[in-house]
């Protein structure tokens, strides 16, 4: 074993020697066999930020106090790369390194030594303190971008030896990108990974911005993920901002530098821009379905004011599976998809035909929403049926969930949902829009089909909507007792809501003192607590309406949310 072991030693030392040597007599050679060794002599450009920077947040890390992921860590003087935190969302927006922002906005020789001292201290610490989420494809790739946006904080005043340091850690990210790349997680993983590529290709010197990154490879995902109507393959809208925030200053990076960006970056901002609108409230949230849920207002308001076409946005979203009504000041934004399957379903949700409601600056109706911190992508409640303004039948979504807690898979977190039917159609007129959908997520387990329908009409100000429960394709459903329906309307946070005597009406105030009312004549209303988890900084009580009854006893619900005219 030790004539062995002594043997594997020399080899190892062959091969790094040979490495070596390789990298030197082709250091100067702008191709992919490069990389092992490549290292930046310098930047041409730092990409633009668009985020909302703060500097008390810099201020608030100078004193050691590390607000990330929804919760505060107090570092003791230490390294925060050495803490082993709890949250997972604190430790990846750690290793992310987009809290350089707030260090930039500070304008402070001050802050910029120490924005260098914290990045010297992970470039020294990455490998015997390294986070399991060090090298996770997505906070890797947050971390290049971030480098390069704020380079010029960074290499300002810098000594030789940060600068080396900086450059040759840029050299390395490249490298391990390109090779987690290939085996990275369908869905925004690979795309956030060729996104990081096209960076290093514009921001670094020697290339024609081919080196880094395959653009072949980049348009085919760009294709392959934006859907044709601007959505996500994944159908989480939460996905739209935080891909604009990183494809625009990518396109402005290409033509700072007098390179035409590649056609499919192009065409997909412009599909982005006109869905972010599309899911996009009066209050400036974006709607809660499959996995959205706190929105960054400022983000989404920077990033409205480039679309230059500032038209009604599509109502069929028919690629992403959502439906859009807006008449008036109201708007309608109904889930008629599927939910998607394998790897992009981990934050999907169990929520076919649910919907949101708003008027104004008031939001009526909602989904519980994706909380802003969270530990895994399992089977959580926010992700149920339960949580979302849609028929649930006997407490059970109509999806299952892979929990990792129970099952040993890499599965985890997936949701299966039978290959399950939906379909749907809509129909627009000068004064109402209707959209009608249906599934049978529930008729494999209970022989129930579900088909809704929503009328917006009356300039807005009436929402009415019908619910027929039937057997499979529109039969007559079998007499059992396992067909309790549950009907829920949550409401937002900022609704106040009481019944009235009769229990067949809701009275609904909004926060700018505007009334509703919901009424579903022959059926009696409750009124329960629920979470509404797409807040800050917490998730917040609220009230939910709800409608018990059976499928087989009433297999017809008629209700109607409306405005109350002022006398």
């Amino acid at each position: 074993m030790r004539i062995l072991d002594k043997f594997r030693t020399i080899k190892a030392s062959f091969v790094r020697g040979y490495r070596t040597l390789k990298g030197k007599l082709y250091s100067g050679v702008s191709s992919v066999s490069s990389f092992n060794s490549y290292v930046p002599e310098r930047l041409l450009i730092a990409p633009h930020d668009l985020r909302t920077a703060d500097p008390i947040i810099a201020q608030e890390f100078y004193s050691g106090h590390y607000s990330l992921g929804g919760i505060t860590i107090d570092a003791q003087g230490k390294s925060p790369f050495i803490i082993k935190a709890e949250n997972q969302a604190w430790e990846k927006e750690l290793h992310g390194f987009g809290w350089l922002r707030h260090f930039t906005a500070n304008q402070d020789t001050l802050s910029d030594s120490h924005a260098r001292a914290l990045v010297r201290d992970w470039i020294e610490l990455s490998s015997s303190y390294s986070s399991i989420y060090t090298w996770e494809i997505e906070t890797a790739s947050k971390r290049l971008m971030s480098f390069l946006k704020h380079s010029i904080v960074l290499l300002s005043n810098a000594d030789a030896d940060f600068h080396y340091l900086f450059m040759r850690s840029l050299g390395r990210h490249v490298r391990e990108i390109k090779r987690l790349i290939s085996t990275a997680p369908e869905g925004m993983p690979v795309l956030c990974g060729h996104i990081a590529l096209g960076y290093a290709s514009i921001c670094f010197t020697g290339n024609s911005g081919s080196i880094f990154t395959d653009t072949r490879k980049f348009e085919s995902a760009l294709r392959t993920q934006i859907l044709g109507d601007g959505g996500h393959i994944s159908r989480n809208p939460a996905i739209l901002p935080e891909l604009l925030a990183e494809l625009l200053p990518l396109k402005q990076g290409y033509e700072a530098i007098d390179l035409a960006p590649p056609a499919e970056l192009v065409n997909a901002i412009e599909r982005l821009l006109p869905a972010l609108r599309f899911f996009r409230h009066g209050d400036g949230t974006i709607s809660r379905f499959n996995g959205s849920g706190v929105t960054k207002k400022d983000l989404v308001a920077t990033l409205i004011r480039y679309d230059e076409n500032l038209g009604t946005p599509v109502r069929d979203a028919v690629h992403s599976g959502y439906q859009r009504a807006a008449i008036g000041n109201s708007s309608l934004i109904m889930d008629t998809g599927t939910p998607p399957l394998g790897e992009l379903s981990e934050t999907a949700a169990a929520g076919a035909l649910s919907f949101e409601f708003s008027n104004g600056m008031s939001t009526l109706v909602v989904n519980c929403g994706t909380p802003a911190k969270y530990e895994s992508n399992t089977s959580q409640v926010w992700r149920t049926t339960n949580a979302h303004s849609t028929a649930i039948l006997n407490n059970a979504s109509f999806a299952r969930f892979e929990n990792p807690e129970t099952v040993s898979s890499p599965l985890s977190g997936q949701l299966f949902t039978n290959n399950m039917k939906l379909e749907y159609s809509r129909q627009d007129t000068d004064t109402s829009s209707t959209i009608t959908a249906a599934h049978e997520g529930y008729v494999r387990d209970f022989g129930i089909r579900h088909q809704r329908s929503l009328t917006l009409d009356r300039d807005g100000e009436r929402l009415y909507g019908q619910e027929w429960f039937s057997g499979p394709d529109k039969g007559e459903i079998k007499y059992t007792t396992r067909d309790k329906v549950a009907l829920r309307f949550h409401l937002h946070p900022d609704v106040k809501a009481s019944l009235t005597a009769n229990g067949e009406t809701c009275l609904l105030e909004t926060r700018d003192g505007e009334q509703w009312r919901f009424d579903c004549p022959g059926f009696q209303l409750e009124l329960t607590e629920s979470i509404f988890f797409a807040d800050l900084p917490a998730p917040r009580t609220t009230w939910q309406i709800v409608i018990n009854t059976k499928a087989y006893d009433n297999p017809e619900i008629n209700w109607a949310l409306q405005k109350i005219l002022a006398t």
